[in-house]
């Protein structure tokens, strides 16, 4: 096993509430403000777009603050006795938009940021006495910094964990802290070294029947260990539907003529359901895959064409479109457990059987059953899990029997 470590980086959302919220909005305008001011700074510099983020926060920072031997700046900041960090985080998010405006440059030239709206991210200094369930803010409350208490409400931090600069985002009413989370990874190994280590693999497959995914455990010669469906997706399909259902028939009672998403509160449902969905089913597939000392997880690639095709004819809400967002939580989740994942081209994994490499000859769609030349059945969407998983020990130079 490798030596190495790394690090993982994942962001917990915690509710958090204070006795002058006005407060929290009031330092956020303020904090705005002093982004736009380095914003417009930067892009009147353009000699400075090459440097990296912090060379150009040094030179932003001669060009607005009086040095040492007090001589004027050229641009002047406008606004006295900012705190530092402040002053620092805020001017790091102007140069993030600007970098970002310089990159839309080439695809939409003239093209400039509206209103900036950037959450305030806190560095050290501006925050103090951070428990779990607790934070001090320094906060700017109209004429003057203030120290304000706050309790904070959600899922426990990880205790060997390093907490990373939290910010404050407002979130449909609710005043969040977003609190990123540097956990340690003890195996930092290669896809290579793993599968040369005879450690086991597990093939992911996405469906869009009642199961959301299904996956099989091979050992490094191709040998199945076990296999797993998991189930749920008639269920989300069922509770996105009569959530579209309930928008539809708002919409159907206003005319027509309601202004934007009819309902919000609906979309937002759907939105939370289908993050709950997401991280529900990745979750249960590392905890499956730690279970089977898995270290290698592998999923299916398509080209571009086909997954929009697939996308776009299975809807917004089907269980199939959700496996973007699967993904996407899987691969962090998984890299916090010491699993990799990858994708493997998902070319001709359907077309033959598993156990025998002949042909299918039949599927039936409706049973999601395959049947070989040779008569082997069975679920077709494991029989395109196994393939992909000898695919990939394949292409990794295994021998599979």
């Amino acid at each position: 096993m490798s030596s190495t470590q790394g690090y993982s980086i994942t962001t917990r959302r915690l509710r958090l509430r204070c006795k002058h919220p006005e407060w929290l909005r009031l330092t956020q305008k303020f904090y705005n403000k002093i982004e736009r001011f380095y914003y417009e700074l930067l892009l009147k510099n353009p000699q400075l777009w090459d440097l990296n983020s912090q060379k150009i926060l040094r030179e932003l920072e001669v060009l607005s603050i009086p040095g040492r031997n007090k001589k004027e700046p050229e641009e002047p900041l406008p606004w006295e006795k900012v705190p530092l960090y402040f002053r620092r985080a805020a001017a790091n998010a102007g140069i993030a938009a600007a970098k970002s405006h310089c990159t839309r440059m080439e695809t939409a030239p003239g093209r400039k940021a509206g209103q900036l709206n950037s959450a305030v991210v806190y560095y050290k200094g501006m925050y103090r006495d951070f428990y779990p369930d607790e934070i001090t803010l320094k906060v700017w409350d109209g004429s003057q910094w203030q120290w304000l208490h706050c309790r904070l409400y959600g899922r426990e931090l990880p205790q060997d964990a390093q907490l990373m600069s939290p910010s404050v985002v407002f979130e449909n009413g609710f005043v969040m802290l977003h609190v990123p989370v540097k956990e340690t990874v003890h195996d930092t190994s290669s896809v290579k070294q793993r599968l040369s280590e005879e450690r086991n693999l597990c093939s992911v497959q996405f469906t869009n029947s009642d199961a959301f995914a299904v996956g099989t455990v091979m050992n490094s010669k191709g040998q199945e260990l076990s296999a797993k469906f998991w189930n749920g997706g008639k269920e989300y399909s069922h509770h996105c539907r009569q959530l579209t259902e309930k928008i539809e028939k708002s919409r159907r009672s206003m005319g027509g003529s309601q202004p934007g998403r009819p309902n919000q509160k609906y979309w937002m449902h759907l939105k939370h359901l289908a993050e709950h969905y997401a991280h529900k089913v990745s979750t249960e597939i590392v905890r499956y895959c730690e279970e089977q000392a898995v270290s290698v997880i592998v999923l299916p690639k398509y080209n571009e064409n086909y997954t929009k095709y697939v996308m776009v004819s299975s809807g917004d809400w089907s269980p199939i479109h959700l496996s973007t967002r699967i993904r996407q939580y899987l691969s962090y989740k998984a890299w916090k457990s010491g699993i990799i994942v990858i994708e493997v081209h998902a070319n001709d994994i359907s077309s033959v059987c598993a156990k025998c490499g002949k042909k299918v000859i039949f599927t039936d769609k409706k049973t999601n059953e395959y049947v070989c030349e040779d008569g082997h059945r069975g679920s077709r969407y494991l029989n395109s899990a196994r393939n992909m998983g000898k695919k990939c020990l394949i292409q990794f130079g295994k021998h599979v029997g």
